[in-house]
């Protein structure tokens, strides 16, 4: 079986964990405290707004992914969260049929293409979604959701990480080291003594 392993870029990515207790953390409160202490020591209530920001990112996870990536670089210009999503590949597709969204976008989606040392070649596309409101309620507009996909095949499996946003400008700080990502993979035999490095997390 192959397996493998992510190595995220810790000033951008911050994994987190996908249940409770983890090997380090017995609850979702003591990981958002301890990642807090670490990203803002100075400032109580600063530190306090971030562990409720923490904790609402370890609540709200996408059952399918398997890996959530809190990007929150340490110069906090943004923060967002992304999904990965790992899929048996189906051949019949392309990558630009897989990377497109399932959704009719209310824009035109983008489809940019780039070479990568890891995939050979990695698509990502942006497109939005807008949310229902209550029709009774006319006044009000129908909020616009973005969206980025980035995929890529190797090995007989399709990485998909998606990222949803209202803010788009957090969505576009998020988008090229989306794609810096997916460098990081290797890959190798799976060892059946072990699912996890010690250096990080890995999936087979």
């Amino acid at each position: 079986m192959i397996e493998y392993e992510i190595e995220p870029d810790l000033e951008y990515w911050l994994p987190v964990p996908r249940s409770f207790p983890d090997e380090q953390w017995d609850t979702a409160e003591q990981w958002a405290a301890d990642l807090a202490e670490v990203a803002i020591p100075e400032s109580d209530a600063m530190r306090q707004a971030y562990q409720l920001m923490a904790l609402d990112v370890v609540n709200n996870q996408v059952d399918e992914a398997e890996h959530t990536l809190w990007y929150s670089p340490e110069d906090g210009h943004a923060m967002g969260t992304a999904h990965l999503i790992v899929l048996q590949d189906d051949p019949g597709q392309s990558l630009v049929q897989l990377a497109l969204p399932t959704y009719e976008s209310v824009t035109p989606a983008q489809v940019e293409e780039y070479g990568s040392a890891v995939f050979g070649q990695i698509v990502q596309t942006t497109s939005a979604i807008t949310l229902e409101v209550p029709k009774e309620d006319e006044t009000v507009m129908s909020p616009a959701i973005g969206h980025v996909r980035t995929v890529g095949r190797s090995h007989g499996m399709v990485f998909l990480l998606e990222a949803f946003d209202s803010d788009l400008a957090t969505l576009g700080f998020m988008m090229e080291p989306m794609i810096a990502l997916f460098e990081t993979v290797t890959f190798g035999v799976a060892d059946d003594d072990h699912d996890e490095d010690e250096n990080g997390p890995v999936f087979s």
